[in-house]
């Protein structure tokens, strides 16, 4: 069963824009919005299991440029 996470991303004044362009389309990454708030972009991760949602928000998502801080939050039952 595919698993699925919010990824709630911190960057770099100025860079929300960059960042959801730079991360739209990689694999995994099926959203990417950037939001109002307390954080500056929301992408949604999916995977086949819970290891490979962590290694996207390490490898991908962390390691993007302009990205400050991440905030993952694992879906656990959803429609």
């Amino acid at each position: 069963m595919t698993k699925k996470a919010y990824v709630l991303i911190d960057v770099e004044k100025g860079q929300s824009g960059s960042v959801a362009a730079e991360l739209s389309g990689r694999a995994g990454i099926i959203i990417t919005d950037v939001i109002l708030g307390p954080h500056d972009v929301v992408a949604i991760v999916e995977a086949e299991n819970v290891d490979e949602i962590v290694r996207i928000v390490r490898d991908e998502i962390t390691q993007a440029d302009g990205v400050v801080r991440t905030d993952t939050m694992l879906v656990v039952s959803g429609r």
